[in-house]
């Protein structure tokens, strides 16, 4: 189940990425397309293993609620 899920993930995100690919004439755009798709695809393999990691905001709230409590 969980390797038909990890090979849906890797062939849209390699679709997302000939798709860009194909429209973009920059070099750089292509480059920054391609390692944010990257990213979010390894991002949604490693959720289809650990579900329960905690999501951005608590990592945001974490740096930064000591920030929040200094300026108080």
């Amino acid at each position: 189940m969980k390797l038909g899920s990890i090979l849906g993930i890797l062939m849209l995100a390699t679709a997302i990425v000939y798709g860009e690919w194909k429209s973009s004439k920059e070099k750089r755009a292509r480059i920054v397309s391609a390692g944010f798709t990257s990213v979010a695809a390894v991002v949604g393999i490693i959720l289809l293993f650990q579900p329960r990691l905690p999501g951005p905001t608590q990592f945001v709230k974490l740096i930064f609620g000591s920030v929040d409590q200094f300026i108080k």
